[in-house]
């Protein structure tokens, strides 16, 4: 088995908690093109009530 040196392993976590930091500001902002897909189905959602059945949902499109 190896030893691996304090340095060594200081280097490593510091390494690991930039590519953490790194990956969770990728994750906290979606792409514009993910946005715009929700804005633009949520303008083309109709839902509307009937008599018959609960409601009825369409996209108009």
């Amino acid at each position: 088995m190896s030893k691996t040196s304090t340095k060594k392993i200081i280097e490593l976590k510091t390494e690991m908690n930039e590519e953490f930091e790194n990956a969770k500001n990728y994750l906290d902002e979606p792409n514009n093109s993910i946005i715009n897909n929700i804005l633009n189905y949520s303008k083309a959602l109709s839902v509307r009530k009937s008599k018959k059945l609960e409601h009825i949902e369409l996209v108009l499109n």
